[in-house]
């Protein structure tokens, strides 16, 4: 997508074209993705954005190439036997794809479910209730929460952008890493602690961006949310270029 550079770090000029990243994790007791992308329909038009059309330019390849489903398929993993999707966040960008996931358990933080419904996310666009109405199973987590008991891949209470935000912390024989999400919109947003204008409560905000530099202190790599100059070298050289 395109939009503000403003709306990523408060202050800035200019514009800002980023990934929209999806992630899927093998694990022996199955496939867990981490969130899921833009719906489908943008990928055809942008009337799907509602008020965020404009303010936010979607580039999908209309021939459905850039969708989650085409995503995971394309890389031999077939999206119904996603088992489990493990949700930052109920923004648009993050969970418009979970119609193409329709096998999965959304694993998502208690507080942003109940947030689903907030009148002003829904009203400004930020949330479509549509992008979560396809009668997924559900498991709504509090704080932390280790998904399979074994240490590999960890949910982390990094609210403060929407009100039940988290990141995922996945560990592997080739190291640690944390998927942040939108806590953690860029590398500048780390090493600065430039915070974006938006989010449902800054200090949590801050305290969330703090999480992450520990997190990368202890020696997880970070795979910011939406960091075009990191995801270009995630594509060229793959995840060991993660900070």
């Amino acid at each position: 997508m395109e939009s503000a550079l403003g709306g990523f770090l408060e202050g800035e000029a200019g514009t800002l074209r980023y990934p929209v990243p999806v992630f899927v994790i093998e694990h022996p007791r199955g496939l867990v993705a981490v969130d899921a992308g833009l719906h489908p329909d943008l990928s055809t038009g942008s009337e799907r954005l509602g008020p965020l059309d404009g303010p936010f330019r979607v580039q999908l390849p209309s021939d459905g190439t850039g969708t989650v489903g085409a995503q995971f398929a394309s890389a031999g993993f077939d999206p119904a036997e996603i088992r489990q999707v493990i949700v930052t966040h109920l923004h648009f960008d993050h969970v418009g794809g979970l119609v193409e996931l329709p096998n999965a358990r959304i694993v998502v933080q208690a507080a942003e479910w109940a947030a689903r419904n907030d009148e002003l996310m829904v009203s400004s666009g930020a949330y479509n209730p549509d992008d979560i109405a396809h009668g997924h199973d559900r498991l709504e987590v509090e704080g932390d929460h280790d998904l399979f008991g074994d240490g590999t891949i960890t949910c982390l209470l990094t609210d403060g952008h929407t009100a039940g935000h988290q990141s995922v912390r996945v560990r592997t024989e080739a190291g640690t890493f944390v998927i942040c999400g939108d806590c953690c919109y860029l590398r500048r947003t780390l090493l600065n602690e430039h915070l974006p204008p938006f989010g449902v409560n800054r200090d949590r905000q801050l305290a969330a961006v703090r999480r992450m530099a520990r997190e990368r202190a202890d020696g997880a790599a970070l795979i910011f949310g939406h960091d075009p100059a990191q995801w270009e070298t995630i594509e060229r050289d793959g995840l060991t270029t993660a900070i």
